[in-house]
């Protein structure tokens, strides 16, 4: 039975505050009590009830866990109320140059709330209309902390009871039991809404349920939670993130989605008969398999974030179902993305070499336009060159008619019949260093112009 759902059918236009004052000392919720709850009565309930032992275990668990805080001046009250995965994830940025949080109070309506912003310009007036807000500090996330200090790598340890169960339950750090909101399809509040913008961290959601359409013009974060088995059928809605969580057999038939983001979340399972729209992965690993299924504006990142070792594997996934599709631009391209991260994790100088011209010079057989680009740079190279030794190529009774410039299109036109091993007619190499020089254009030419046919014949298929 809902407690929550009980409170709405007797006042569904019931204020936040009120509805708090009725859950605030009932010391376990259900799933569906959670749901239901705004984030306000959500996080101030998890204050009193929840938090606390989470700070606890991280206390215990983590490496200089408190030292971090009392460097930063942070209190548990500070990250229970501004959320404790700001203060402990990674910053994620391309450059990785800025690891500075900045903590900022804002006042709106009487209530304060702390929060995490990545920027802050302390000549900007950030005050608006009924909005305060008060700038508290900077500080360095506990894990980017950790890394810059050379403490010891912290991970969070995850172990799984009962899975694939309703009865799953989930333990970070041996002893840390984490809030149980999922094995259910959520039920609709009073006003007949499920998932308001919600920011939901260190929950148990495995085996949640979602259908029909859920209006939201916010993101829907689950943070740090494990977010398996999610099953979505007959569902449309926008703006859903997964950051730094675990979202393993996620299945999705019939439905619309678009702008998910999966920030350092390990993804698998299958999408199916459905619509996929500006998706973003941020490191992690993201391998689910799509079935009558278009990956429409997909993009990718692992520079600078945590990702899984086999990341590649991102690429092929994505390469696979844009191929299956008939996308054959958008697969050319995370086929590229994929190659690229191999080249970035090779060994050894050989291998990077070759890499590295298997990448510039045809685009490891995908891109026939750095061919075309590398064979007008050898032809003009080689032809200035012949323009040097102009005299071995061409005949005296024709050089001494010639001005500079003439010289050189010759010399051009002899470097361009060489490349394309067309024969010579009235220039050709008479002797010496033309003839060493032309030996290795032609060469040159002759691996060119078969690696472009290789290329375009790739592109076809």
């Amino acid at each position: 039975m809902s407690i929550v759902n009980e409170i709405y059918k007797e006042d569904y236009s019931i204020s936040e505050d009120k509805l708090l004052a009725k859950v605030i000392d009932i010391p376990e919720l259900t799933a569906e009590d959670l749901w239901l709850l705004p984030q306000y009565v959500f996080d101030e309930w998890r204050k009193k009830h929840d938090y606390p032992r989470i700070l606890d275990n991280f206390k215990r668990r983590f490496n200089k866990f408190t030292e971090w805080m009392q460097a930063y001046s942070l209190t548990d009250e500070i990250l229970m109320d501004g959320y404790i995965s700001s203060f402990i994830r990674n910053k994620y940025t391309e450059g990785k140059n800025d690891l500075k949080f900045h903590l900022v109070l804002v006042t709106y309506k009487g209530k304060s709330k702390h929060q995490v912003w990545y920027s802050y310009d302390k000549n900007k007036i950030y005050n608006a209309q009924n909005i305060t807000y008060e700038y508290k500090g900077e500080f360095i996330s506990y894990f980017d902390w950790c890394e810059s200090n050379n403490i010891e790598n912290i991970e969070i340890n995850v172990e799984r009871l009962h899975q694939a169960s309703v009865q799953e339950q989930v333990y970070y750090n041996f002893d840390l039991k984490l809030l149980k909101m999922g094995g259910i399809e959520p039920l609709k509040n009073g006003l007949g809404q499920i998932l308001r913008p919600k920011k939901i961290e260190f929950v148990n959601l495995n085996g949640l349920k979602l259908s029909d359409e859920i209006n939201n013009n916010k993101s829907i974060e689950f943070i740090f939670s494990t977010v398996d088995n999610l099953i979505c059928s007959h569902l449309k809605v926008f703006f859903i993130t997964f950051d730094n969580s675990s979202v393993r057999n996620l299945y999705v038939e019939n439905s619309d989605i678009s702008n998910w983001d999966f920030i350092n979340s390990n993804t698998s399972g299958r999408i199916k008969d459905s619509s996929t729209k500006n998706f973003r992965i941020w490191g992690g690993q993201f391998i689910p398999v799509f079935e009558n299924t278009e990956p429409e504006g997909f993009d990718v990142y692992h520079s600078n974030l945590k990702h899984s070792t086999k990341f590649d594997r991102t690429y092929r996934a994505l390469y696979k179902a844009n191929n299956e599709t008939g996308n054959y631009k958008e697969a050319n391209k995370f086929k590229i993305l994929e190659l690229d991260y191999k080249r970035s994790n090779a060994a050894g100088f050989f291998n990077k070499a070759s890499w590295m011209i298997d990448k510039y010079f045809w685009g490891y057989g995908k891109e026939p336009k750095r061919i075309i680009l590398f064979s007008s740079i050898i032809i003009l190279f080689f032809g200035l060159l012949l323009s040097l030794i102009s005299h071995q190529i061409i005949p005296d009774k024709l050089l001494i008619t010639l001005n500079s410039f003439e010289i050189v299109l010759h010399s051009i036109y002899c470097s361009v019949v060489t490349f394309v091993t067309l024969g010579y007619s009235d220039i050709y190499p008479t002797y010496g260093l033309a003839r060493f020089i032309i030996s290795i254009e032609a060469i040159l030419g002759a691996l060119s112009m078969g690696a472009l046919v290789v290329t375009l014949t790739k592109m076809k298929e």
